[in-house]
């Protein structure tokens, strides 16, 4: 287990955002003279709290003159007095290095279950947006000016989505660590297709699922999901850099790299398939492949079976009896820790290739609030708990 001690407890994941290329067709190009108001939802709760920022994909220094972190209210304002600045090194005025990722000093804000956390970044100097993720579902706020301090959201005025530099967050727990969870896949475990700003995400509702049915169990569960990502290629070689690296190739740092991580849940091949024209022995071996190297790392790796995409726009007769033969290896295989069964919890049971109409967002590729929450209650929580508290 990857966990990062402190004197006065432990350092463990609260929230995620795997960081992915710069694309112009989704992303605002640059930043100058402007703060960013961006929304964390917590996962695990503390005294204080450590933010990750990353410039893995920049060519310059990011330079942020004022970073602040506050409870969040709602529309972009945060809470009158929970306003803390942040510093790097003891210094306010933050330099992320080119291609480097960091954490913050600490902070001390009580973070809870029943508030999210507003990080507020001011960029002084014209700073293009090399490092980002991808998330529709996220509002953040943008002021022209340095308002990294201010709670009112008046000076916000313009609303766009995603997390720009921000890649995740930690809080200092006490007693036991907790078990953490990492949700690694694409778009569907993003959540890309939710409801906006209600955190129906799928990994948020079984984090909810989980404390509501198991208060006593400790846990947090990270989002590592990546709009368009593959197993095997990389966006940029099918033409979507948001898809960002393969999953095999951000191991490293979208799970290992975490304090407290223990266990992973897997979902993704649909992309192999749709957009790598991948086959599913080459699909296969890239799952046995990714488990090896999570068992290596002492962690247990949990996969899912892949939805039903029939009617979707890179669907074929073709493409459907891969997903079927990798469906087929999941579900018999003995490489992973245990299966979760997404096909079947998605699937109509009268047309099995495609999505139940009730759980379709409408392009028949992505889930609905009501298909995520679906995913989320068929995860047999035995598999997680011991016996005797399930």
């Amino acid at each position: 287990m990857n966990e990062h001690k402190y004197s006065d407890g432990h350092w463990m994941g609260s929230w995620f955002a795997s960081q992915t290329y710069f694309d112009g067709n989704f992303a605002e190009e640059r930043f100058e003279d402007q703060t960013i108001r961006m929304i964390i939802h917590p996962h695990a709760f503390g005294s204080k709290i450590r933010l990750k920022f990353s410039n893995l994909y920049g060519s310059e220094p990011a330079v942020f003159g004022t970073v602040t972190a506050a409870l969040a209210a709602k529309d972009g304002e945060t809470v009158p007095g929970t306003s803390r600045q942040v510093a790097l090194n003891g210094q306010f005025s933050i330099v992320i290095p080119a291609g480097e990722e960091v954490y913050s000093d600490p902070v001390d804000l009580q973070v809870n279950e029943h508030v999210d956390v507003a990080v507020s970044v001011y960029v002084p100097e014209s700073t293009r947006t090399s490092t980002w993720h991808f998330s529709p579902p996220r509002s953040t706020y943008v002021a022209e000016g340095n308002h990294a301090d201010d709670n009112s959201a008046d000076f916000f005025r313009k609303k766009i989505h995603s997390y720009y530099w921000l890649s995740g967050m930690e809080v200092l727990t006490q007693g036991e660590p907790l078990c953490v969870f990492v949700a690694l896949g694409d778009s569907i475990t993003e959540g890309s297709t939710s409801t906006p700003d209600a955190n129906h995400r799928w990994p948020d509702i079984f984090f909810e699922r989980l404390r509501r049915e198991h208060p006593s169990y400790p846990i947090s569960v990270l989002n590592a999901g990546i709009v368009g990502n593959q197993i095997l290629k990389k966006g940029p070689a099918v033409g979507l850099p948001i898809g960002g690296e393969s999953v095999l190739s951000r191991l490293d740092r979208d799970l290992f790299s975490h304090s407290g991580v223990t266990d992973v849940i897997f979902l993704e091949g649909i992309n192999d398939i749709g957009l790598g024209n991948a086959t599913a022995n080459q699909i296969i071996d890239g799952m046995r492949e990714l488990a090896a190297q999570v068992h290596e790392n002492g962690l247990r790796i949990f996969a899912a079976t892949l939805p039903p995409f029939g009617g979707a726009p890179y669907y074929s007769n073709e493409k459907e009896l891969i997903r079927q033969e990798v469906n087929r290896w999941i579900l018999t295989n003995e490489v992973f820790d245990g299966i979760i069964d997404f096909n079947t919890a998605l699937a109509d049971s009268e047309h099995p290739e495609q999505l139940l109409p009730v759980y379709d967002f409408g392009d028949h590729l992505h889930p609905s609030d009501a298909g995520f929450k679906a995913l989320a209650e068929c995860i047999p929580l035995s598999l997680f708990i011991k016996s005797d508290l399930v």
